[in-house]
């Protein structure tokens, strides 16, 4: 098969696969998985008492990892949930939960937040316009398919 990759996508790809190496390597650190992270992440985000639709929404990951890895923290005394209207169950970290994200959610948000710092402002709004560029284009594109 004699198939050329574009230039520009061979980057990019290159380019989001180092960022999630770099992403794997600090989690690995911190052993925790990467649904774990962004549950955690989530309901900082959210706030306590957040739902799990929610989090799949914002955190852009499926609704059964989602609903495994609720399940996982819970059975490990990370969380708890409390019955909200039905079916709706509301989230909430416990106090070994919130032990846990203090020890290894906030050291890597804390990480992000010292990059940011170093990033100009006009470099991060560069960015962003490109990368916001980039994914509406991506999802036209995959409309098609």
């Amino acid at each position: 098969m004699n198939f050329k990759i574009n230039e520009k996508v061979k980057y990019l790809n290159s380019m989001l696969c180092e960022i999630d190496s770099i992403y794997q390597t600090i989690l690995l650190n911190k052993g925790i998985s990467d649904s774990e992270y962004v549950v955690l992440f989530s309901i900082l985000e959210l706030g306590e008492g957040c739902l799990q639709k929610d989090i799949v929404n914002i955190g852009y990951i499926n609704k059964k990892t989602a609903n495994s890895t609720i399940k996982k923290l819970e059975k490990n005394g990370l969380l708890i949930l409390k019955a909200g209207k039905y079916p709706n169950m509301h989230i909430f970290l416990t106090e070994i939960g919130r032990e846990y994200v203090k020890d290894k959610i906030v050291p890597i948000i804390d990480f992000e937040t010292n990059v940011m710092k170093n990033m100009p402002d006009v470099d991060f709004i560069k960015l962003e316009h490109f990368y916001s560029k980039y994914i509406a284009q991506f999802k036209k594109e995959i409309a098609k398919l």
